[in-house]
């Protein structure tokens, strides 16, 4: 397959808010803590879902009612309880602890069908699709709200995502998110954050911090690399990778990237098995870096099998002139998961859930 066969991606769908297949199976059951505070951040977010009460079932539980009680609630409208106000639970740790596994955990064991599911960067990318007033409220209805990656990049960020859940407490979801800097540390080093204190601040204050330590299981793991040319030719020709297979070549892809909005890659990705990209070069662009860190995401998420060629590090796709700059955390993530890609062998599971 090749880039002109590909079918035209839909819009994102809010239905679609789940997480995606690479996490789709996990459980706390099936989390294997290799840490004390693993263990404690595990236990913290269990009781945290299961130990609260969810709108639906209080729905469920009036709708059962006998019609007198109903009348008596119906004539005394102040004796009806307030309802659950929002809270919110920040999963803070490195590269490899196991964040993911626990959110998509946490997703599972939520006994309500008003939930969602999706990255920080898809949430900030939905937001601006929909604008927030929409977007507020759309997701005003849901009792749980699961948020990957949480990170602070851009002054824009701030005030829309700051915007956004408090609207989300104050219609009282429960928001758990992963991340990799504590909040009252978001922006720092990224941009003017003293700027945004008052935001930052409130942010923080909206979450109860469970921190997740520990090695990065990634190191544990056969790490893949950039092909030569005749290698990725080779694997091409000879690998009985999942298809349908999409050949593309590096400059291909960017324009790909650029002619579609991000929230339209994962539908890209789900017409292809595997991908086959061709001469990797570093990107001198910031803003085709972000395209390409959130690329390599959905193809992570989705378990999209993926070979390239290139030379270098993996890290150096990244030029020099920003690549420990506002975005670094995102270049480093990208690196990671590419190097974990890149050295899965094809049909095999790796335990990139579990510890």
């Amino acid at each position: 397959m090749t880039v002109d066969q590909l079918d035209p991606p839909p819009p994102p769908s809010l239905r679609d808010l789940r997480p995606p297949p690479r996490f789709a199976g996990v459980a706390f059951e099936t989390y294997a803590p290799q840490d004390p505070t693993q263990v404690a951040a595990r236990d913290r977010l269990q009781e945290f879902v299961l130990g609260r009460a969810w709108r639906h079932e209080e729905a469920t539980r009036r709708a059962a009612e006998p019609t007198a009680r109903q009348t008596r609630t119906l004539r005394w409208p102040w004796r009806r309880q307030a309802p659950q106000p929002g809270a919110g639970l920040y999963l803070d740790g490195g590269f490899g602890v196991g964040k993911t596994h626990l959110l998509a955990a946490a997703y599972a064991a939520a006994d309500t069908p008003a939930k969602r599911y999706l990255s920080f960067q898809e949430l900030v990318y939905l937001i601006g699709v929909m604008g927030m007033a929409r977007a507020q409220a759309e997701f005003a209805t849901s009792d749980l709200l699961c948020v990957d990656e949480f990170e602070l990049d851009d002054p824009g960020n701030t005030l829309i995502v700051k915007t956004f859940l408090a609207a989300c407490f104050a219609a009282g979801t429960a928001v758990v998110t992963t991340s990799n800097t504590p909040p009252a540390a978001q922006g720092q080093g990224r941009f003017n954050a003293s700027d945004f204190k008052r935001e930052i601040q409130s942010l923080a204050a909206s979450f109860e911090v469970v921190p997740v330590n520990g090695a990065d299981f990634r190191q544990r793991l056969k790490q893949g690399s950039w092909l030569s040319e005749a290698e990725l030719a080779a694997r091409q020709d000879r690998e009985g990778s999942p298809a349908p297979r999409l050949i593309v070549a590096w400059d291909e892809l960017l324009e790909l990237l650029r002619s579609m909005h991000p929230t339209r890659f994962g539908g890209v990705l789900a017409q292809v098995g595997s991908v086959y990209l061709h001469g990797v070069r570093p990107l001198a662009s910031q803003n085709d870096a972000l395209r390409f860190v959130h690329f390599v995401d959905k193809l992570y998420d989705r378990q999209v099998v993926l070979r390239a060629s290139g030379e270098g590090p993996l890290a150096d796709v990244f030029d020099a002139s920003y690549r420990e700059g506002a975005y670094a955390k995102k270049h480093h993530r990208c690196a990671s998961r590419l190097a974990e890609l890149l050295g899965e062998e094809v049909g095999e599971r790796r335990p990139s859930v579990t510890l």
